[in-house]
């Protein structure tokens, strides 16, 4: 028998029950939430682990680390509410449900997949480049994103790296334009530089506005694509995308849908869900996709 006051955690959220089970328990928007009893101290932690990918931040820490099976649990669980998830994980069904979804989604996959013939003749392809995750000071006044160095050197072409933050010493010749579709394909344009006195490579005019039309807040997320034609080489263009993080509980915002303002969904702030339950609190927009999703009707690839 484990005494809970001689247990040393070893497992984030696991605690250990009197009968010789695992208790598994998570904190969100300053409320614990007891997510079941389990036979093992692993499957305890499992269930910390689900509920923190649906609750938390992608950069959360974790039990485990991240794996494909992961990435396919964090498309399982966008199609359905914090709530349902939380219920499936409670009432042990969490794992046949998702069991299911991935059998599927292997065939859907094994369906999906281009000989080089078949690549020939279907034209084009589209691949996921990298994600960042937003900082407060990407979506905030200095109207600029950093871009991790490793993705600005492999992905986007190069730029001079004599500019200063302030602008100082910046010649016409110097600047760097990159164009970018979004999936609704509405054309995009951010300049695109290198500050050396921070080393850092940043998007800088229209990524202001690119915010706030796309309402993007601190831990929400974009996603970058290229779109390639398969049959003339260096031949494609690049693709923007945004997923809205539920992460934002506890800092004052959620998300909801309020009303559709131009076909899109509204965000909603936290005096818009006072009333609500927390259940309905989030209601996550995902974007970002796995292996087996189209894009201006293009299979994605990874």
């Amino acid at each position: 028998m484990i005494n809970n006051y001689d247990y040393s955690q070893k497992y984030k959220g696991v605690v250990p029950q009197q009968n010789g089970n695992w208790g598994a328990q998570i904190y969100a928007n300053n409320r614990r939430i007891w997510l079941g009893t389990f036979k093992s101290e692993i499957d305890a932690a499992m269930a910390y682990d689900r509920a923190s990918l649906k609750l938390r931040s992608a950069d959360a820490p974790r039990n485990f680390p991240w794996t494909k099976i992961t990435l396919q649990e964090a498309k399982f669980q966008a199609h359905y509410t914090m709530e349902t998830v939380l219920a499936m994980i409670k009432d042990g069904t969490y794992q046949s449900k998702f069991d299911d979804f991935w059998k599927i989604e292997k065939e859907n996959e094994q369906n999906n997949v281009l000989s080089p013939d078949q690549k020939g003749s279907f034209g084009f392809s589209c691949r996921v480049l990298f994600q960042k995750e937003l900082t407060p000071s990407d979506v905030g006044k200095l109207n600029r994103l950093v871009i991790p160095k490793k993705y600005a050197v492999r992905y986007f072409p190069h730029v001079p790296d004599h500019e200063s933050e302030g602008g100082g010493g910046v010649h016409v010749n110097d600047e760097v334009n990159l164009s970018f579709y979004d999936v609704q394909k509405r054309l995009w344009k951010f300049r695109y530089c290198y500050w050396k006195s921070s080393q850092s490579f940043v998007f800088t005019r229209g990524w202001n506005q690119f915010v706030k039309e796309k309402k993007l807040m601190a831990k929400d997320r974009i996603v970058f694509y290229y779109h390639e034609n398969l049959q003339v080489s260096n031949m494609g263009f690049w693709v923007i995308d945004t997923c809205w993080s539920s992460s934002n509980i506890g800092v004052g915002l959620k998300l909801g849908v309020g009303a559709h303002e131009n076909g899109e969904l509204r965000r909603e702030t936290e005096e818009s869900f006072q009333d609500q339950k927390m259940d309905d609190e989030i209601i996550e927009r995902s974007s970002v996709k796995t292996k087996g999703f189209k894009l201006f009707g293009v299979l994605i690839t990874e």
